[in-house]
């Protein structure tokens, strides 16, 4: 019975191990569980086999090595007949066991990288036809994501594509690093100030799937969510008809104001202006002075009297953009004073 006992110990730690895993398996990874998300592309297919494959070379080594570390934890302790200052049996080495703990890791990372490297087109999605690929620029800023569509329409932190078309997002930033992730659809892209990453994915199944910047951005980063949604084509042609084109006047340029004030300015001074992370502007005249509001975006301001820098939000913005802002602004009460009488402000 005593040489059975170290084995049994090490095959119970085992069991109690791996017994977790299939609870942990079934959770929603925003849950803390094991498994990723249920891919809607080709790329987060190959992500999750790529994912797969490694966690069942990693399980079996820690078994492996944890169950050998026990058994030797048992079988080399000191007995109750030994003395406490005596010294264990020396042992100066044995090449041939050198050789073979070297070697078999070398093979496992050589045989990862090489399926790796093997999937690396199918992560990329480089690969088939992408005659008709939607090419959408994707802006990081602090602290919202903007999606400039073909012709020019804009969305904030929302990116709507349609189903079973190929989707190519050129990624930029401009002012800090920022990281453009959604797990269901691929996988992760930094977007950098001064150079253009691209990210390619083809949807195929229709779904509003969660995303957010995986990048540490400021103070603001954790608001910094972002939404796609993949629709049927018909349901993408009236979704662009809805927001707009450029320099469209109406209820187009309202609501293009209206996205940019609640999911840009508002992440910082309210949805009325009161104030919170950056403080309260309701009601000041710069924000319907047009040069004041273009330097204001394009420079950001850091001033004495304000404990935080505010940055330059929107650099890069459109003209038609920041036309859009303003006339909404002056639409809102809340955050434009009404015009004097005689027609001044």
């Amino acid at each position: 019975m005593g040489r059975t006992k170290p084995a049994v110990i090490a095959a119970a730690l085992a069991a109690l191990a791996l017994g977790a895993v299939p609870a942990a398996l079934g959770q929603n990874p925003g849950n803390g569980g094991l498994s990723p998300p249920d891919p809607a592309t080709p790329s987060g297919e190959a992500i999750n086999q790529i994912y797969w494959f490694v966690f069942a070379i990693c399980a079996v080594v820690f078994v492996v090595v944890e169950s050998a570390l026990v058994l030797f934890v048992i079988r080399f302790r000191r007995r109750r007949n030994v003395a406490e200052e005596a010294e264990g049996p020396q042992i100066h080495g044995n090449t041939r066991l050198e050789i073979i703990w070297t070697a078999i890791p070398a093979v496992i990372l050589v045989g990862i990288a090489a399926v790796v490297l093997a999937r690396t087109p199918a992560v990329q999605a480089t690969s088939g036809d992408r005659a008709n690929e939607l090419v959408v620029e994707v802006q990081g800023h602090q602290f919202y994501w903007e999606y400039i569509y073909p012709d020019g329409q804009i969305s904030i932190d929302r990116l709507v594509v349609p189903v079973n078309r190929p989707v190519k997002l050129e990624l930029v930033s401009f002012d800090v690093n920022h990281s453009w992730w959604v797990p269901e659809l691929t996988g992760k892209k930094d977007a950098i100030p001064g150079r253009t990453n691209e990210l390619r994915f083809t949807p195929e199944r229709e779904g509003v799937f969660e995303g957010r910047c995986a990048e540490l951005c400021g103070i603001l980063h954790a608001v910094m969510p972002t939404t796609v949604e993949v629709v049927p084509q018909a349901d993408y042609a009236g979704f662009l008809q809805l927001i707009g084109g450029q320099e469209e006047p109406g209820a187009s340029q309202l609501a293009l104001g209206r996205e940019t004030w609640d999911r840009v300015c508002a992440k910082c001074h309210g949805l009325a202006g009161e104030g919170d992370i950056g403080p309260p502007v309701a009601l000041s005249p710069k924000l319907v002075d047009p040069e004041a509001m273009r330097d204001l975006l394009e420079n950001g301001q850091d001033l004495p009297a304000n404990e935080g820098y505010m940055p330059p939000v929107g650099r890069g913005w459109p003209d038609f953009q920041v036309e859009a802002l303003i006339a909404y602004i002056q639409s809102n009460p809340a955050l434009a004073a009404p015009p004097a009488e005689g027609g001044g402000r």
